[in-house]
Order: C-alpha cells, then structure tokens, then sequence
C-alpha cells in the first residue's frame, strides 16, 4: 500500500510539474528560449494594440518582440488620447532605458532616432535588434544577416565569404579595415567588440 501511494504521489507530483511547464511554454508572455516556438496570434501577446498594428505585431511575435514578448507595448508607448489614431501613443526615446549606451550615435545626447540606424525596436531576426536592412553613409541599403558574434565569420560583425557585408563592414567605406569594398588590410578575426566596446562609440580601447 505504502508503495501505491508512494506511486501515485510521485506520479501526481510529475504531472503537476509537466503541467507548469506546458502552461509557461503556452504563456503568450514567457520569454522565448531556444528552440522555443513563439506565439503566432499576436493578439494574444499584444492585446489590443495588434487589433491594429497587425502586421507589426506579428512581425514581432515571430521575432521575440523587444528582446522578448513579455516586454509589451504599453512599457515604452504612453496613452496619449482616449480615442486610437494618429499620435494617439507616444513615441519613446530609446535613452529613455538606454542613456549609457553610447555608439557612434550617442542616444543621450542626440535625437530620438539615432538609435534605429541600426537597431529596431519592433523585433528582427538578427541578433540585438540589428536592422535587416541598415541605410549606409552613402545613402544606400545594404541587407544584414547578424546570427553570431563570431567577428569574422558569416553572419557576424565581417564577413568571411561575401567581404564588405558584415553589419560592421557595410558602413565603412574609409576604413583600412573590412571596409564596404571588402578590400583592407590583414586584421584580427575575433569579435570586434572586444577591442571596439558599444559602450565606447566602438573606439578601440
């Protein structure tokens, strides 16, 4: 009998703990993890902000929204009007939460869309928010793919078989290092943030 019961309360235990797991897996809010698939109703994550702005909020849902789904609207947009229409939210500056970020566009100290030079606040497929699309000096768009942060490698800061593509390179036009022309000299392969730190505007420490 002591053993039954024993079965039967370990047993009861570990399907209250598959539960949990599978409600937190369900959660249109719990953060999305490897391998996680996210939610696909954007409604459901976003609420009525995705009534809508759909299309943006599926695109984020897809994505993992502002670093996660569980960041939702109404932290960075403030109701400004009762009634939904244009400036009926208010459009945060990212020094707001980032002011000790400091890059080549300084978010504390410049305008509000410095930032979104690179980044994008509405979830990409690259990592860190990167922009899928960054507009260079020149004026031109160049596609990015930022998937690691290898340095050199594809996919990361320079690319290592389509040079002049890199999120860093595609910027670069003067530079005698993985430049836009996917010319330059012999360089470190290693990330480029460990002698070019964000904090720092990407100057070399």
């Amino acid at each position: 009998m002591r053993t039954l019961a024993a079965s039967r309360i370990s047993a009861g235990i570990g399907c209250a703990a598959l539960l949990a797991v599978l409600g937190a897996c369900g959660d249109p809010g719990a953060p999305i993890e490897d391998g996680q698939t996210p939610a696909v109703d954007p409604i459901a994550v976003y609420g009525a902000c995705a009534e809508c702005h759909h299309d943006l909020a599926a695109g984020m849902t897809t994505t993992g929204g502002h670093s996660s789904p569980a960041v939702k609207c109404t932290l960075c947009h403030e109701q400004l009007l009762d009634v939904p229409g244009p400036g009926h939210e208010s459009v945060p500056r990212c020094a707001t939460c980032h002011a000790k970020q400091e890059t080549h566009f300084d978010p504390a100290a410049g305008t509000p869309g410095e930032c979104l030079v690179c980044h994008t606040p509405h979830g990409s497929p690259n990592l860190l928010l990167v922009n899928p699309a960054i507009v260079t000096p020149e004026g031109g768009e160049a596609p990015i793919t930022f998937a690691n942060l290898k340095g050199k490698a594809d996919g990361s800061f320079a690319s290592a078989t389509a040079p002049g593509t890199g999120v860093c390179e595609v910027c670069h036009a003067a530079t005698r290092f993985y430049n836009s022309a996917g010319t330059g000299q012999p360089h470190f392969t290693f990330p480029c943030y460990t002698c070019h730190p964000h904090g720092a505007g990407f100057s070399p420490d």
